[in-house]
């Protein structure tokens, strides 16, 4: 008796085909075992049989496009089954287990969470929320409306909604599931890092006259995109995340390198950007104001040494 498993991209079993007979066929062709439709599959394309020390053994029929191990790029004529490795014929993905292969142990059911996950949720987008309505608050000049809190809150809202159920999309579209809670809870978790940063970018700017994190504020926040798009990727699939991931650098470099240049060139241009540009309460100034003589003075010590630079850079009169 054979067992004949019929894999996804993902590795994922989609159909398991029982053979009671000791040989089976694979192909396109109505007098197989197996019927696979795939356009690049032969009619008679596989042949699955024991030999005469009892392992199972697939052969290539002679087939035009040829019988692989998964992962290999050489064709192969016959190759040895051992209920691990799925065997690719065509864009097909096929594994071959006896009545005996063992199975591995069953996994721990993790208990039901219940309405955890949702609360969990719920707190997190109010907190990130609440953050920008404070940030409105405390910048606030004019007389205060409900339209100034209420138009970008529901615009965030709309936001995260629509990149979770587009992410939640591509899960139901390539994995069979959506897990639109799961994609939800990462876009809020990056949307609590953004407002995070961007908080302390502006605050560090204007109570410690540290301009650093504002500078390269463009850097953090590209590095919070990409960290929730490899982990919507794995949320997609599972499979090769080593290359998602490599993707997902890749690209980050490629924007960041991109983005620093085009601030390079804006500096050259323009000269030093503003540190600041948020009108922040004076109460949150950490470094102590300058007062007027002192600033004055710095002026007098200036105007001095640019004097004193103007006279050693005069030339030498002739005959003098």
């Amino acid at each position: 008796m054979i067992w004949v498993e019929i894999l996804s991209r993902h590795r994922d079993i989609t159909a398991r085909v029982r053979i009671a007979g000791p040989e089976v066929r694979i192909g396109r062709g109505y007098d197989n075992d197996v019927i696979v439709d795939d356009p690049y599959v032969a009619a008679r394309h596989l042949r699955v049989f024991r030999d005469e020390a009892g392992q199972l053994v697939a052969e290539d029929m002679g087939s035009v496009n040829g019988t692989f191990l998964d992962g290999g790029k050489s064709r192969l004529a016959r190759i040895i089954v051992d209920g691990t490795k799925p065997i690719r014929i065509g864009q097909t993905y096929l594994r071959f287990r006896a009545i005996n292969h063992e199975v591995e142990r069953e996994r721990v059911a993790r208990p039901e969470r219940g309405m955890l996950p949702f609360l969990g949720a719920a707190a997190l987008g109010c907190v990130t929320l609440g953050i920008y309505m404070l940030k409105v608050w405390l910048t606030q000049t004019s007389e205060p409306r409900v339209s100034t809190y209420l138009t970008p809150s529901l615009t965030i809202i709309a936001t995260v909604l629509v990149w979770a159920g587009l992410w939640a999309l591509l899960s139901r579209i390539f994995s069979g599931r959506s897990r639109f809670l799961r994609h939800l809870l990462i876009v809020l978790v990056g949307a609590f890092a953004l407002s995070l940063y961007n908080e302390f970018a502006q605050v560090s700017a204007f109570a410690w006259t540290w301009p650093t994190a504002s500078t390269y504020q463009y850097v953090a926040i590209w590095s919070i995109l990409a960290a929730m798009c490899f982990f919507h990727l794995r949320e997609v699939g599972p499979a090769r995340l080593w290359l998602k991931g490599a993707i997902v650098t890749t690209v980050l470099v490629t924007v960041i390198a991109a983005q620093t240049l085009q601030q390079s060139e804006a500096f050259s241009d323009s000269g030093r950007q503003n540190t600041t540009r948020l009108l922040m309460p004076p109460s949150f100034r950490a470094v102590p104001f300058r007062d007027e003589n002192a600033f004055f003075g710095d002026i007098a010590g200036l105007k001095a040494k640019l004097d004193r630079d103007r006279n050693q850079a005069k030339p030498v009169e002739a005959g003098g």
